[in-house]
C-alpha cells in the first residue's frame, strides 16, 4: 500500500524567505540554497546548488539573536553527520516505513515491514542500543500471535506484513505500536485488508509482547500521551483509543474519502488527539477544498478530547488528496519544549498547534522547502525552541537537502552535508522517512529502503551533531 514518494504539481501559494545561514568556516554551516524574501517580487525562483557563503562564521548567529550564539544547542543548526546503522538483514525485509520509537532508557525501536508476498511474509520488530551500538531481534508478529494463540487461519494463516506506526510509550512503561495486513484490499478504499490490523504492547525490559487490539482496518499510525493511546484505521481513519489504567477502548471514526490515508496522528499535552478528515465538500465551504476527479472534497484537521468527542477542526490549504492510499497525508511532526506541535504534509506545507488558555490554536508557517513544496518525510527538534529540521525533495528533483527552518522568522536554509553523509545519503532508491526519535545523546534516526542487489531492503541512519 505505501509507496515511495510521488511527483506531482502542486498550485504554488508563493511565500518569500529569506536566507538565514550566511556562514562558512565549516560547510555544514553554509547555505546551498538562497530562498526569496518577503518583500522580493513574485516570479524567478532560486537556483539550486548556488556556491557556499564565505561570510564570517559567527555573522549570522548574532543576526539570529545574541543569546544564542553562545548555547551550546547551537550545534544542531549544523548539518548532521550521517552513519549508516547495519540492522541484520533477513530474507523478506522490505524496508521501515517510519517505524521508530524510543524508550526511557535511550534505546531506539524499529518496526521493519516484510514484501507483500512469497510465504508467510511478517513484520519484525527490533531494537537498537545506541551505548553499545548492537541490534537485537524482538519478535516477529507471526511468532508472537502464535505464542499468544491469536493467530488466525481461515482462509490461510494470518499475515501482519507491515509495523508502519510510531513505537511510543505510554504510563505503565510499555511501547505501543501497531501493524496491518494488505491482503485483498482495495486501494480505494472499497474493502479492507483481510486481517485488518493489530494493537500490541511490549514490556521493554522483559520483551514480553501483548494483544491489545484487533482491528478490522489496518492500523497505520499510533500516538501516546500518558495513560492514552491512539491508534488510526484505514480506511475511514477510524481511531481506536486504549486507556492503560482503566483497560478500556473506545473508537470514533474521522471519515475519510475513498481511499486518502494520513500517515501520522499525533498529540498534545492535553492528551487530545488530531487526525485528518477528508469528505465531500458541501456548496458553501471554499477553504481546504480540492477536486479530485468529479468530487470536491474538503480536507481539515480534526482535535479531539480524552473522551474522543470533537473540539475543533480547522480546514487544511495546500493539502494534496487522492482517492488512493497514494496520498501520504501528514508526513511528519515534532514537539517544542513549550508544548507547540510542528506538522508538515505531503506537499510540504508547514502548521503549528499553539495551547493557549488551554484551547489549541492552528496556524500556518510557511512551507517546509522554502519558497515551495518539497516533500519532507519526518520532522525533528533536537534544538528544542525554534528551528525544526528534516530532509527536503522537491516533486522535480532527486536530490534530497537538509533543511533547517526557523520558525521565528519563517526562513528556511538548507545545509552541505559532509562527503561522507552526502555518499549515503545519494545512494539509489534510498527513502528518507522517520519522525522526531531523538535517543537520550539527541541522536536522530531516519529509515526506508536502499537499493540491494535487484531489491529493495530497509536501512537506517543515525544523525548526530557531535
Amino acid at each position: 500500500m505505501m509507496k515511495p514518494i510521488v511527483s506531482v504539481s502542486f498550485a504554488s501559494l508563493r511565500i518569500p524567505f529569506a536566507l538565514v545561514f550566511l556562514v562558512s568556516g565549516c560547510d555544514s554551516l553554509g547555505p546551498i540554497e538562497t530562498t526569496k524574501t518577503r518583500n522580493e517580487p513574485a516570479g524567478e525562483t532560486s537556483k539550486s546548488n548556488l556556491p557556499f557563503s564565505d561570510r564570517g562564521s559567527q555573522e549570522f548567529l548574532t543576526k539570529i539573536t545574541p543569546s544564542y550564539a553562545k548555547k551550546p544547542e547551537l550545534r544542531f543548526l549544523r548539518a548532521p553527520k550521517l552513519k549508516d546503522l547495519e540492522i541484520p538483514l533477513q530474507p523478506k525485509m522490505n524496508s521501515i516505513w517510519g517505524a521508530t520509537g524510543k524508550d526511557h532508557l535511550g534505546r531506539v525501536y524499529f518496526g521493519v515491514s516484510a514484501w507483500d508476498g512469497g510465504k508467510d511474509p511478517s513484520a519484525v520488530l527490533w531494537r537498537y542500543d545506541p551505548v553499545k551500538d548492537q541490534f537485537k531481534e524482538l519478535g516477529s508478529i507471526r511468532q508472537k500471535l502464535e505464542e499468544l494463540g491469536l493467530r488466525r487461519s481461515i482462509p490461510f494463516a494470518e499475515t501482519q506484513i507491515k509495523i508502519h506506526s510510531k513505537i511510543v510509550q505510554a504510563t505503565d512503561g510499555r511501547m505501543y505500536f501497531s501493524s496491518q495486513d494488505e491482503h485483498q484490499e482495495d486501494e480505494t478504499g472499497g474493502r479492507n485488508p483481510l486481517f485488518g490490523g493489530r494493537l500490541f504492547a511490549l514490556d521493554p525490559i522483559t520483551d514480553q509482547w501483548e494483544c491489545i487490539l484487533t482491528a478490522p482496518e489496518g492500523l497505520i499510525a499510533i500516538a501516546a500521551r500518558n495513560r492514552y493511546v491512539v491508534a488510526q484505521g484505514y480506511f475511514g481513519h477510524v481511531l481506536y483509543q486504549y486507556d492503560v489504567v482503566s483497560k478500556t477502548i473506545r473508537s470514533r471514526e474521522l471519515g475519510t474519502f475513498k481511499g486518502h490515508i494520513s500517515r501520522n496522528i499525533f498529540m498534545d499535552r492535553r492528551m487530545h488527539v488530531y487526525g485528518i478528515r477528508a469528505r465531500i465538500a458541501t456548496q458553501d465551504e471554499t477553504i481546504g477544498i480540492y477536486n479530485v476527479g468529479e468530487a470536491s472534497v474538503r480536507v481539515s484537521l480534526v482535535e479531539l478530547d480524552t473522551e474522543l468527542e470533537e473540539v475543533q477542526e480547522w480546514p487544511l490549504e495546500d493539502y494534496l488528496v487522492t482517492e488512493t492510499t497514494s496520498s501520504q497525508g501528514i508526513t511528519g511532526y515534532c514537539e517544542l519544549r513549550d508544548g507547540t506541535i510542528v506538522f508538515v504534509t505531503q506537499t510540504g506545507a508547514l502548521w503549528k498547534i499553539t495551547i493557549q488558555d488551554e484551547t489549541a490554536k492552528l496556524e500556518r508557517v510557511g512551507w517546509i522547502g522554502g519558497d515551495r513544496e518539497s516533500f519532507c518525510g519526518g520532522l525533528f527538534a533536537p534544538f528544542g525552541d525554534r528551528f525544526i529540521c528534516g530532509f527536503t525533495q522537491r516533486p522535480t528533483e532527486s536530490t534530497k537537502v537538509w533543511t533547517v527552518y526557523d520558525l521565528d522568522t519563517a526562513q528556511a536554509s538548507f545545509l552541505k552535508l559532509d562527503r561522507q553523509s552526502a555518499d549515503l545519503l545519494s545512494r539509489p532508491e534510498l527513502l528518507t522517512y522517520g519522525t522526531e526519535t531523538l535517543d537520550h545523546q539527541t541522536r536522530a534516526y531516519v529509515v526506508g529502503w536502499r537499493q540491494v542487489g535487484g531489491g529493495k531492503a530497509p536501512h537506517v541512519l543515525q544523525l548526530s551533531w557531535e
